[in-house]
């Protein structure tokens, strides 16, 4: 929505149960099968076509539950969508939907999509089948949730300075375990003191998506000391941990004071990775292909505030900061080996309605986690009324619109936050 040529950003409350739904995204803005399509084709099975021509009719419908719906109408239809070639197609050319978002760090939960949103009969319908309690994984430990990506989610044991790991499909209860790092590996890092450990899962890319059945993925750990900071890598094709991949000393651009978790807060777009810290007006880039480590400039004055980097389309890189009442978006040109020559572009300002107070939770699959608390929360929490409930938007990047997720009166820090994207229980493909 425009107001005198300004972008603005509505955070609607939802809306009543007797007002009527949403427009489907398809209608409104995809070239695909709509809605109504769907339910014609649900209305009126064609088991004479081919296989292969509904396997063309069906990747055009670009809504997940839209999908799961047309499947139900027969069986020749079902067994077209459920086919391991077909949904390795909806996972190359479609990105799924948020379903939720795990928060959480001693105690996993998952809170899931709500209405009036598109995605909450899938998000209920995940709720109910995934155990985002993880039970089901070995030992009677305390787990933590360390990230989420392409419906896995790694875990790590508390109390250990290098702790074990397990990557662990919610789904379909499924883990692996991941080896401890070899001691003559971490004896590299005989000159190195250890603060924080933190591993994270690295994307699939686009045709591993295309091409695999089960997606291979793999566990990069970052070592962190005061003015360093050391990579290992372990592949799920192999199973075993390569040494120091990759070492970098920040000590000139500034080192960490007492650095722990969530000193640095690790951002995720083409291929790399990029890490803030407060205090920083650069950011510290890990690039998955080459695996080197390099620094980059960030606009002047942005350090101090909650920022993001994402993908903002072509060969741009986007940046959003968080001020009190609004987003400012920056932008940047990205060249085949790393950041372009031009400076950063301010593009815009996007307000934010002034009731709520606003922390950025988590920024992942194309989303921005955004929580939207009552502006006098304190208050609430010192007097005998009721708290408010928090309200809980995704804000997609690439459009910069917002839609309402869900709420709840759940405390969740940005820490332990992480999206939860994947496609309604029937389409999904064990990951593990």
């Amino acid at each position: 929505m425009r107001v005198n040529g300004r972008p603005i950003l509505l955070l609607l409350p939802p809306s009543p149960t007797n007002s009527p739904p949403p427009p489907n995204r398809i209608e409104a803005i995809s070239p695909h099968l709509s809605r109504r399509a769907a339910d014609l084709a649900m209305a009126s099975p064609s088991p004479d076509l081919p296989d292969e021509v509904l396997e063309e009719i069906f990747i055009r419908i670009g809504d997940a539950a839209d999908l799961a719906r047309a499947s139900a109408a027969c069986a020749s239809f079902r067994r077209v969508v459920s086919g391991r070639r077909f949904l390795r197609r909806v996972r190359s050319h479609h990105a799924p939907p948020v379903l939720g978002f795990l928060f959480g760090s001693t105690s996993p939960g998952f809170l899931p999509a709500a209405p009036p949103r598109g995605a909450a009969p899938a998000g209920r319908a995940l709720a109910r089948a995934a155990d985002f309690a993880f039970s089901f994984l070995p030992g009677n430990r305390r787990w933590r949730v360390r990230d989420a990506r392409d419906g896995r989610v790694l875990l790590s044991q508390w109390s250990a300075v290098f702790p074990d790991l397990v990557v662990a499909d919610p789904l379909h209860r499924r883990y692996i375990q991941i080896p401890r790092i070899p001691h003559e590996l971490v004896a590299s890092l005989a000159d190195f003191y250890v603060h924080t450990f933190e591993p994270f899962l690295d994307p699939a890319s686009d045709k591993e998506k295309e091409e695999e059945e089960i997606l291979p993925f793999r566990v990069i750990c970052n070592v962190l000391s005061e003015t360093k900071v050391a990579t290992f890598v372990l592949s799920s094709a192999t199973g075993e941990w390569r040494g120091v991949v990759t070492s970098f000393s920040f000590r000139s651009y500034g080192g960490i004071r007492h650095p722990g978790p969530g000193s640095l807060v690790r951002h995720y777009a083409r291929r790399r990775f990029y890490w803030t810290h407060d205090s920083w007006n650069y950011l510290l880039v890990l690039d998955t292909g080459e695996m080197k480590f390099s620094i980059a400039g960030l606009p002047p004055n942005s350090h101090g505030r909650r920022r993001v980097i994402f993908h903002a389309g072509d060969d741009m890189l986007g940046l959003l900061t968080l001020a009190k009442q609004s987003l400012e978006f920056h932008w940047k040109t990205l060249g085949g080996s790393g950041f372009g020559v031009e400076e950063w572009q301010h593009e815009k300002t996007v307000p934010l309605p002034d009731c709520y107070r606003y922390t950025i939770l988590d920024a992942a699959e194309g989303h921005l986690l955004l929580r939207a608390a009552p502006r006098f929360l304190s208050w609430y929490v010192n007097s005998s009324q009721q708290v408010p409930e928090s309200q809980y938007f995704t804000l997609e990047l690439k459009t910069m619109l917002a839609e309402r997720l869900c709420s709840s009166n759940q405390t969740v820090c940005h820490a332990g936050a992480h999206l939860y994207a994947s496609f309604p229980p029937s389409l999904s493909l064990p990951s593990i």
